[in-house]
């Protein structure tokens, strides 16, 4: 403190140091590079030596370019690094960091009061950032050192971590002099979430771009069906035979409706109007579960057999597989036979078994009189 600590900083370091130790870390105060790149104010080491946290409380003022720079240094070394402020000024949130609550009372915690989001879960098609609440210090250093949080910069177009009420950057993120985080903590589950949204992102506006210029190509990318006549041949012939039309009698097209979904139509010859198109598709082929389910299913929908463990049970649902060149009933209505057989195997069993009892069977308990056949 001699050499200009406050006693804000100093008492910030002790707690750092502490809550480094309460996650079974080593904690040192000031430890410095061998070549003077750097000095952390607190170093959290590993029982094993492997894994390096440097904790630096950072309360004086700080350009952002001096806290990248040192940043970049402790990276450089394999030194993971996180800035604690308790101000919201310009270099919160560019790098690593947490912002705080210092205690109002003595011997009360320090808290987080940003800094750490995840992603929102639910049925909505895409996820965002929301903050997490009442974290105390203690925990987010647990968390920090032991890798169950990581920080993380947005890759998904989603970079806004959001007051769910108000909509908006969460306004205890911000302030007079922070307007935006460019990183911040997290858990690796949510990092891989966002990940995989961005990649589903680029991949759906690639589609779009394609499905402008040949919505046929796009299609066939989608599926890998190389030659869509072959899957014409397989549906179309399937229902030819079954409603006595020729293949002459069907045909494939995009309806917007429908999506990216490429619709099968009938037509018939009608007397005095010539050849008329059937007003629904008797069949939607979609290349993948998402686009399937954004409609409501008015008509049979089938999906390739590759993702058929994948799909909801829901009626006028189909399978189909090109190589063994066939198309089915996801879940085939049960006929009277098939429910006769199934209570007639049910009752012969339950006979065979009273009729030659096990080892542990239990004469008492049995019935009095034969179970009658179904």
């Amino acid at each position: 403190m001699a050499g200009g600590e406050s006693l804000e900083h100093h008492l910030l370091k002790l707690e750092l140091a502490q809550a480094a130790r309460a996650a079974g870390f080593h904690a040192e105060y000031e430890v410095g590079a061998p070549d003077g790149s750097w000095r952390a104010d607190v170093m959290a080491t590993s029982a094993d030596g492997t894994r390096r946290v440097a904790l630096e409380a950072q309360l004086s003022p700080i350009t952002v370019e001096d806290v990248q720079a040192r940043t970049d240094r402790y990276e450089a070394q394999g030194i993971t690094v996180c800035w604690f402020g308790v101000a919201p000024r310009p270099w919160i949130g560019s790098t690593p960091s947490l912002l705080l609550d210092s205690p109002q009372q003595p011997g009360a915690p320090w808290t987080v009061r940003a800094g750490i989001a995840r992603m929102t879960s639910g049925d909505s098609l895409y996820q965002h950032w929301v903050p997490v609440h009442g974290v105390s210090l203690t925990d987010a250093i647990t968390w920090m050192v032991n890798d169950r949080m990581r920080p993380h910069t947005p890759v998904w177009v989603a970079r806004t971590v959001r007051d769910e009420n108000r909509g908006g950057w969460a306004s205890e993120w911000v302030g007079p002099n922070l307007e935006e985080w460019q990183v911040w903590w997290t858990a690796p589950r949510y990092i891989d979430a966002d990940v995989q949204q961005e990649r589903e992102f680029r991949e759906q506006a690639e589609y779009a771009k394609l499905v402008a210029i040949s919505p046929r190509d796009a299609f066939r990318e989608r599926t890998g069906i190389e030659h869509l006549s072959t899957l014409k041949s397989l549906i179309c012939g399937h229902f030819s035979n079954n409603t006595m039309r020729t293949l002459a009698d069907f045909s494939m097209r995009f309806a917007p409706e429908y999506e990216d979904g490429m619709a099968f139509y009938g037509y018939r010859w009608t007397r005095g109007m010539g050849k008329t198109r059937d007003r629904k598709p008797f069949m939607v082929v979609y290349p993948n579960l998402r686009s399937g389910q954004t409609w409501v299913h008015d008509v049979p929908v089938a999906f390739p057999a590759s993702i058929g463990d994948q799909l909801p049970k829901m009626e006028g649902l189909w399978l189909f597989d090109l190589a063994e060149k066939r198309i089915w009933p996801a879940e085939p209505p049960r006929s009277v036979v098939s429910a006769a057989m199934e209570s007639w195997n049910l009752t012969t069993t339950i006979d065979a078994q009273q009729q030659n009892p096990g080892p542990d069977a239990d004469d008492t308990t049995a019935p009095e009189h034969e179970p009658p056949r179904q």
